[in-house]
């Protein structure tokens, strides 16, 4: 049972923000002019400022998450690519460190953490969109499949 709730209230909202703060990542060297990682839903409880980045800290924390960015000019079809990606990418570099790191036998959160960031980098890979929300699989396949050139 607490192993449950470390889970859901500690390492799986870690994961998420790692995924979040890679898309970040990917829009910094992408040159943006505005991040905003936004993590949970409801009423804001936390926010910081630093330089063009902002992260917003909701009441529901383990609800979603999404980053924003902007650029002017805006990014080319490949920036956005390497945005997109750049999310499941640090899930699965966090995966591969912890893998190493802790014996694959080792039943503990560090496992549960290492087996969540593995999920979410092969699940956000996979292109599907249900309802309004797409994985960023989706969303790199769309940006490959348009003819338009930025």
């Amino acid at each position: 049972m607490v192993l449950l709730f470390l889970f859901l209230f500690i390492a799986a909202p870690i994961t998420i923000f790692i995924h979040e703060f890679g898309h970040a990542l990917g829009s910094l060297l992408m040159r943006a002019d505005k991040i905003e990682m936004n993590i949970g839903s409801g009423r804001k409880i936390y926010s910081i400022h630093c330089y063009k980045w902002t992260i917003n800290v909701y009441l529901l924390y383990i609800l979603g998450a999404h980053t924003f960015s902007e650029r002017e000019p805006y990014f080319s079809k490949l920036e956005q690519i390497v945005i997109t990606a750049f999310g499941p990418l640090l899930n699965g570099v966090v995966w591969f460190i912890f893998q190493w790191w802790i014996p694959i036998h080792s039943q503990n959160i560090w496992q549960l953490f290492a087996l969540f960031n593995l999920w979410l980098f092969l699940v956000n890979l996979i292109p599907f969109k249900i309802g309004g929300k797409q994985s960023d699989g989706y969303t790199i396949l769309q940006k490959l499949l348009t003819k338009k050139v930025d």
